[in-house]
């Protein structure tokens, strides 16, 4: 069975044909889970990224949308990293639903193959 919380965020996903993260021209940089692991931090929405960065933000940093093919393309360079998850929703800095890169890569490919030319 799948989670409400997962099915939401891959239909979002899906709606907006990609995801939002906190980042600048650098590129997106990984958070620290509670439990010391590198984690990628996406949202479906610009609001929700500016919500739950903006207290450690640095200057020049913001939302940053990444469609399917950018987001395709980022994930072999943050698995190089030593990541190994998505943040995929956050309530006051913390991770409330995380999924292996393998599991976003694999949610992504499908979008590709199923989206109307």
């Amino acid at each position: 069975m799948t989670d409400p919380d997962t099915t939401a965020v891959w239909h979002d996903l899906a709606t907006a044909g990609g995801l939002w993260a906190w980042g600048d021209e650098d590129g997106v940089a990984p958070w620290t889970d509670g439990d010391g692991h590198d984690v990628v931090p996406l949202w479906t929405a610009a609001e929700q990224a500016e919500l739950e960065s903006l207290p450690d933000a640095e200057p020049g940093e913001g939302p940053v949308f990444l469609d399917v093919e950018a987001l395709l393309d980022a994930i072999p360079n943050w698995a190089a990293a030593g990541v190994g998850a998505a943040g995929l929703q956050s309530e006051g800095g913390r991770f409330t639903l995380t999924v292996p890169l393998t599991e976003l890569t694999e949610r992504l490919l499908r979008l590709q193959v199923d989206r109307p030319a």
